[in-house]
């Protein structure tokens, strides 16, 4: 959940409201529902935060979020991309999170059963986009914030609690809070002036007082004045009847210094909803260091939000706002470089942290080449994943924005930096989105090879998914561009996925013709990576064959060219490959040579799927050598890290340690009840 605002104020009768719905047993065979209503500014979503918080230990099974955009950056958010959210938050498997909005919400409703949890839905358009949210757990709550009443959810039960504007009690005691009660009981008629020009309207207050703290020598008569001119001569934000909020905003931006003001105007061309401040200094062509000073006097006039250290975000209308000013006082030209500025800083930013994801993969975009020579941007691959999937709102953002004004290159270059993220953290209901309107702007740039390896991308994600028909089309798609490019390189890897789609549906011979061709062609590029891959590939499919003895010299080609490239990632999981077989041989000695440098590389990897991988093949070592402690250690490490990382093979690990329950392996029984 996000924070309260600061200075929340009253609002009890609400609060009370969201209790006695939590109290009221007539509900008992379904969650609760609560609709917060109410114009945009009123506090709605303050009021849903401010009890959500103070009721936490009422929801022990957890909180979710979402905010779904009805008047957002993006548009309304679809139901499909929430409920995936959500899937993973309950502990789903990305590659077993549904594409289907019907089968999401099934499963949805299984995980939720039996919970108790609290939903937060912020800002909905619709009963539609809002209903698939509802838990099944009659435990759970649903609190949504809308402008609109959503009438159609009365017939699922729900309260509805209208967020109005503040009585003039409570709006004086707001201005207390920010303006301090001196000033306002030494000036008591201007103050409650100050209510009525404002309507009432937290928001419109908020700014006000804001204004009357960065100038102490301000009185409130002074700022009571300049409101009651401006509002007869300023037009009203898109929201019907919002004035007040008119008034209130462009009297604190009347006030701003030429630099901020433009600062002002940028940010609300931003793509996205939340933003750092690296790109603030980009959009404003500064330093992070002045940047910072100039978002603070808009955070001191609360133009802009601070939502956590170095990451801020406007309320909707500050927005609209925003990009108001920026329509009327910026040229076209001013616009377009501006909005160019932030999407090249976006995808300037996922390609150093794409380069620490996977260093030493080959890309076709120029600008991995320059990027490279700089200092590396994050200090491992874990922490550029996470700065990736947090900003991943932003970078689809930035996709949009491409699209928009035809910046095809872009749009498909923002695609490929993406890939890392996608393969390690999966997010299925954007890789495939975004990698389907990047090919269609690499074929509109004419790129072929961007065509080819994004398509195998795309094939790569159906592959996951087990739509093992579409990704054959896709891989076989980009092997005909690959050929059609020249491009021996993509040629390979259309290949090698090839016969990755042909081993999972059970045509190993037809893998290993896939393979054979794909390592071919590397051998005679010299391209060692994609070498040492296929030879692990076709090791693989040797084991998964029975030919464990024609496998092991081939793995250990793998390990050797891996090696030589210097992939530590690469290497371990050939290295695990080579440590399983000769677990299977009987070479034990060699075996845990192998598998102990496995776990150590990929323990600092980043990779919770490799290193879980390895964890299990050195617990086959153990149990092969009847060292059933050692064994179930390693198991549970394994465990530990698809349970964290909301990987696959949870269920079969837990069934493996079951099964060890179970187990009285000779001269292990004392040692595995102390275990």
């Amino acid at each position: 959940m996000p924070l309260v605002p600061a200075h929340f104020t009253n609002r009890l009768d609400e609060c009370e409201s969201l209790d006695r719905v939590m109290a009221d047993d007539s509900t008992a065979r379904r969650a609760s529902i609560v609709v917060l209503t109410g114009p945009g500014g009123a506090g709605k979503s303050a009021v849903a935060l401010q009890w959500l918080h103070s009721n936490a230990e009422r929801f022990p099974d957890g909180q979710l979020y979402a905010d779904l955009g009805a008047f957002g950056a993006g548009g309304p958010a679809a139901p499909s991309e929430v409920l995936s959210a959500f899937l993973r938050a309950l502990g789903v498997p990305p590659e077993d999170v549904p594409l289907g909005l019907a089968e999401q919400v099934a499963l949805y409703r299984s995980m939720s059963a039996g919970r108790t949890l609290a939903v937060f839905a912020d800002d909905a358009e619709s009963a539609a986009q809002v209903r698939p949210l509802l838990p099944a757990s009659s435990d759970s709550m649903l609190v949504v914030t809308s402008r609109w009443r959503l009438g159609g959810l009365a017939l699922d039960g729900s309260t509805f609690v209208a967020v109005d504007m503040l009585d003039e009690s409570s709006a004086i005691q707001l201005l207390r809070l920010v303006v301090g009660q001196e000033k306002v009981d030494r000036e008591p008629v201007p103050a409650r002036e100050l209510v009525r020009l404002c309507g009432g309207l937290p928001i419109a207050l908020r700014v006000a007082a804001a204004r009357l703290t960065t100038r102490p020598r301000w009185s409130i008569s002074r700022i009571v004045d300049t409101l009651t001119s401006e509002q007869h001569r300023l037009a009203s934000l898109a929201v019907s009847g919002e004035t007040s909020v008119q008034s209130s905003l462009d009297l604190s931006y009347r006030e701003l210094r030429p630099e901020v003001a433009q600062l002002y105007r940028f940010l609300g061309l931003h793509p996205g909803t939340e933003f750092g401040l690296d790109v603030v200094a980009a959009v404003g062509d500064s330093s992070v260091a002045e940047a910072d000073d100039l978002v603070a006097e808009l955070v001191d006039v609360s133009l802009v939000n601070e939502v956590a250290d170095d990451r801020f975000r406007f309320h909707d209308l500050l927005r609209l706002h925003a990009g108001q000013h920026a329509e009327q006082e910026l040229t076209e030209v001013e616009r377009t470089m501006a909005v160019r500025r932030m999407v090249v800083w976006y995808l300037d930013a996922a390609i150093a942290a794409d380069l620490v994801v996977m260093p030493l993969r080959g890309r076709i975009n120029a600008r991995y080449a320059e990027i490279r020579r700089r200092p590396a941007a994050f200090p491992d691959s874990v922490t550029a994943l996470d700065w990736l999937e947090r900003e991943l709102p932003n970078l689809l953002a930035a996709q949009r924005r491409s699209i928009e004004r035809g910046w095809w290159d872009l749009a498909w270059q923002l695609c490929e930096a993406l890939w890392g993220m996608f393969l390690y953290r999966k997010h299925f209901e954007r890789w495939i989105p975004v990698h389907e309107v990047g090919i269609d702007a690499a074929r509109r740039c004419g790129h072929l090879v961007a065509e080819a390896r994004l398509t195998v991308q795309l094939g790569i994600a159906y592959l996951n998914l087990q739509s093992y028909d579409t990704a054959h089309e896709r891989f076989a798609h980009s092997l005909a561009v690959s050929r059609s490019a020249g491009d021996a390189a993509a040629e390979a890897t259309a290949e090698e996925h090839l016969g990755l789609a042909a081993r999972r549906t059970g045509r190993p011979h037809e893998a290993m013709d896939h393979f054979t061709r794909a390592l071919a062609i590397t051998e005679e590029l010299g391209e060692h990576r994609g070498s040492a891959l296929h030879l692990r590939r076709l090791g693989e499919t040797l084991c998964e064959t029975g030919r464990d003895t024609d496998a092991l010299p081939i793995l250990e080609r793998a390990v050797s060219a891996a090696t030589t490239l210097g992939d530590p990632v690469l290497r371990a999981q050939a290295l695990t490959r080579l440590g399983a077989t000769r677990t299977r041989l009987g070479d034990v000695g060699h075996a845990r040579d192998s598998l102990l440098e496995a776990v150590d590389i990929l323990a600092g990897s980043g990779s919770g799927h490799y290193h879980a991988s390895a964890l299990e093949a050195l617990a086959d070592l153990h149990l092969r050598t009847d060292d059933q402690v050692l064994a179930r250690r390693r198991l549970e490490e394994a465990l530990a890290l698809y349970r964290d990382a909301h990987l696959p093979r949870e269920e079969q690990v837990q069934a493996r340690l079951d099964a060890l329950d179970r187990t009285d392996l000779p001269g292990q029984s004392g040692a595995t009840a102390q275990e």
